[in-house]
């Protein structure tokens, strides 16, 4: 993460944001090398909005993943809203400040994050549009709901943990290539890693209840919009207290082609090369390899790790069709 300086910018007009009127402090957090190094352009288009809402804007351009981190955390001494601009794993730093933050402030901003650049899932989930400006446009600062937080080890994670042969191919595209051509590069990568049958022995104790399991590949979330493209037997929420994690057992052409149909009539769980578990928390393991997980994208821990959520522990500005 290369960038300026930080900056910091005063408000310049004046609209009434709510029923509140204006609001006080907020802060901008920019990843300026996500996705195709765009931050600093889509950062130029967000500041008008946020400033017409906030009495003080301020906007820093991050040099490295501790600059995120450790702005988030000073946040919750000083302001009142904080906006993190970047993928999942930009977001995912963000939060661990905030969850910092609160341990030593007793406090936190309400939180939003903004897309730039390969994707956000966590924007996605949150119903919110894939351009920063409009993400901006769309929320009414006068009203928030509020969000389970996840943790991996007791860290805070945005978007997914993922493992297995299918998330490696993801965690391996250089930055480089991502900025160069952004998704299509991990679905380019994911391509190649189809038909590889790698199998791992997992054991997954959900809520106290042990399952021991072949897995090709997993992916652990609270929501995930796309999960619930394919099922329909308990859609995800940002606020039910849940996490959820979908396994699948093989990677192979014929069992990938299997599932299609399941897919298309939305019954993924259904599958038998489908383990759809929902739990408050979750352990697991590999018992047959040395095995690491992803976190929203990125390199995590080596399994064993621990999954788990706190209800309600985080505040969003709510979009302006929000209804409670």
């Amino acid at each position: 993460m290369e960038g300026d300086a930080p900056r910091r910018l005063r408000a310049r007009t004046r609209f009434d944001a709510g029923k509140g009127g204006r609001m006080g402090k907020a802060l901008l957090i920019v990843n300026p090398d996500s996705g195709r190094r765009d931050g600093a352009v889509f950062a130029q288009c967000v500041l008008p909005l946020l400033e017409e809402a906030f009495d003080q804007v301020e906007c820093r351009m991050s040099r490295s993943a501790y600059d995120v981190e450790s702005w988030a955390c000073e946040a919750c001494a000083s302001v009142e809203a904080l906006f993190v601009m970047g993928g999942d794993g930009t977001v995912g730093l963000g939060l661990r400040g905030l969850f910092e933050g609160r341990r030593r402030y007793g406090r936190m901003p309400t939180f939003n994050p903004l897309p730039a650049g390969t994707g956000n899932g966590f924007v996605r989930t949150l119903g919110l549009p894939s351009d920063p400006a409009q993400v901006v446009a769309a929320l009414d600062f006068s009203k928030t709901k509020v969000l389970d937080a996840t943790f991996v080890n007791g860290v805070s994670f945005a978007h997914t943990v993922t493992g297995g042969t299918l998330p490696e191919g993801i965690r391996e595209v250089s930055s480089d290539v991502k900025t160069r051509f952004g998704l299509s590069a991990y679905a380019a990568s994911e391509l190649l890693r189809v038909g590889n049958d790698r199998r791992y022995r997992l054991r997954i104790v959900a809520d106290g209840e042990e399952i021991i399991e072949d897995i090709g590949s997993f992916v652990a979330f609270s929501a995930n919009a796309l999960a619930n493209e394919f099922t329909s037997c308990v859609p995800t929420r940002l606020d039910d207290g849940l996490l959820h994690l979908i396994a699948l057992k093989r990677a192979s052409f014929p069992a990938l082609a299997s599932l299609a149909p399941h897919a298309l009539a939305r019954t993924l769980e259904k599958s038998r090369e489908v383990l759809y578990l929902h739990a408050r928390s979750f352990e697991i393991s590999c018992l047959d390899a040395e095995l690491s997980c992803g976190v929203d994208g990125d390199e995590g821990p080596l399994l064993p790790v621990s999954l788990s959520i706190e209800p309600g522990a985080l505040r969003v500005f709510a979009p302006k069709d929000f209804r409670p």
